[in-house]
């Protein structure tokens, strides 16, 4: 019963590629079922994608908004896009801050 525990651990355990895709909830799954694919497409190990922006390595994964749009992007533009997207988790704050910070500013004001 023990070592079948213990298998079945093991057999859980993933690969890097497999805990990046955990963390970021990305495709890096890819290279475990078809690596062959992601070479052909010049992607180096530990990524699952070319980033959109600006063409470094990056991880194929969803829109950080409520946007049902797919694609790549390196870590750095994937953090920007969260931040200015109005329906991103942070994007939201930040603009809902900008617009109430307006709505202060034009109350003063008048």
């Amino acid at each position: 019963m023990k070592e079948d525990r213990e298998n079945a651990q093991k057999e859980t355990l993933e690969p890097e590629a497999g805990k990046a895709r955990n963390r970021r909830d990305c495709y890096c799954g890819l290279w475990d079922t078809d690596p062959e694919y992601l070479k052909r497409e010049g992607i180096p190990k530990g990524y699952c994608g070319l980033c959109q922006v600006c063409g470094q390595p990056g991880h194929t994964r969803h829109h950080p908004g409520s946007v049902p749009y797919t694609g790549a992007w390196c870590d750095r533009h994937y953090r920007k896009l969260a931040w200015t997207h109005p329906l991103a988790f942070p994007g939201t704050l930040l603009w809902a801050g900008a617009v109430i910070g307006v709505f202060y500013l034009v109350a003063k004001l008048f």
